[in-house]
């Protein structure tokens, strides 16, 4: 089964939109289709794609095939990521993160506020939840049952055709619940597998050691959650803030006040030259920025020139 094949084979036979992020604000002249969103939608930061390496392959419904996926994306439900040889990485707070290794396939069931649903069908992914904000929950649907977690801590699920483990660390707590049946806990240190179909079956271990895959996600995240001086100037809440200092700097404008600037980019470059517009199923289209900082520039704020492009920040409360 090939990559376009599984995800209708996935796809509901109603498809349901869930609502996509207004806290983006559209900073280009270019017409958005209409619509009004509700409250609900208002409070809503979508998953965002923060990372990619190797191949790593997105789908949209819609789309007439998959496409090669970029940094920036901002997930809808319905959306669809898929690995050979590659890593990505999926923002879902402001310092939770959703990981998949080689040869996985993860798509966006649900999308509210408070709540997050996946679907994995196969592959490895890890939830690394620094900081998950209080009554939230991401639940990842696998063949076998449902993993949920509403607590801080390090959740890795493997998925294949006939079994699903959950292994927790780092003080988290999380549910495991079979297909029509009950959930248990699992604690941290310990690591559960289920099996067994219609005939669902546990088994509960100690976590194993770390292996590559567990390593490379901890340094992953230390050094995305290494302090910053952007800190100070941008919300914690702000997706991609942490980027700001890595690819440029800030400078004090007549007028505008503190603004960011990006270092390295070619002479005569303007916002709005290097990605692409995607649309959006409630907002329209939205600016898909290629470069690795151009997220939080382009949906919190608005570029202003000075000589130079700037793009100051508006701090939330």
């Amino acid at each position: 089964m090939n990559r376009l094949q599984w995800l209708r084979a996935a796809l509901p036979t109603r498809r349901r939109w869930y609502a996509l992020a207004a806290a983006l604000v559209l900073l280009s002249g270019v017409p958005v289709a209409s619509a009004d969103p509700d409250e609900k939608t208002l409070r809503l930061t979508p998953a965002r794609v923060g990372y990619v390496e190797g191949d790593v392959s997105f789908w949209r419904p819609g789309a007439g095939d998959w496409e090669a996926a970029t940094v920036n994306i901002p997930l809808a439900a319905g959306d669809a990521l898929a690995t050979r040889d590659g890593h990505f990485e999926v923002q879902v707070g402001p310092q939770a993160f959703l990981r998949a290794g080689d040869q996985t396939q993860l798509r966006v069931k649900s999308q509210e506020p408070d709540f997050l649903q996946l679907e994995v069908t196969q592959g490895s992914t890890v939830l690394d939840l620094r900081r998950l904000s209080p009554g939230h929950v991401v639940q990842i649907d696998t063949p076998q049952g449902l993993v949920t977690a509403d607590h801080d801590g390090f959740y890795r699920v493997d998925v294949d055709a006939d079994s699903t483990r959950l292994t927790v660390r780092r003080a988290g707590t999380a549910s495991l619940t079979p297909v029509g049946g009950q959930p248990i806990q699992i604690a941290t240190g310990e690591s559960v597998t289920l099996s067994g179909g219609a005939s669902p079956q546990f088994n509960v271990v100690a976590a194993p050691s770390f292996d590559e895959w567990d390593r490379w996600n901890y340094a992953r995240a230390d050094s995305l959650l290494a302090p910053t001086q952007s800190s100070y100037a941008v919300s914690s809440d702000v997706y991609g803030g942490g980027d700001l200092d890595r690819y440029g700097d800030w400078r004090s404008v007549p007028t505008y006040g503190r603004v960011w600037v990006p270092s390295s980019v070619p002479a005569g470059w303007a916002p709005y030259t290097n990605g692409r517009w995607l649309w959006d199923p409630v907002y329209g289209y939205s600016w898909v920025d290629y470069a690795p900082w151009g997220w939080a520039p382009f949906h919190y704020g608005r570029w202003v020139y000075n000589g130079y492009w700037g793009g100051p920040l508006a701090r939330s409360s």
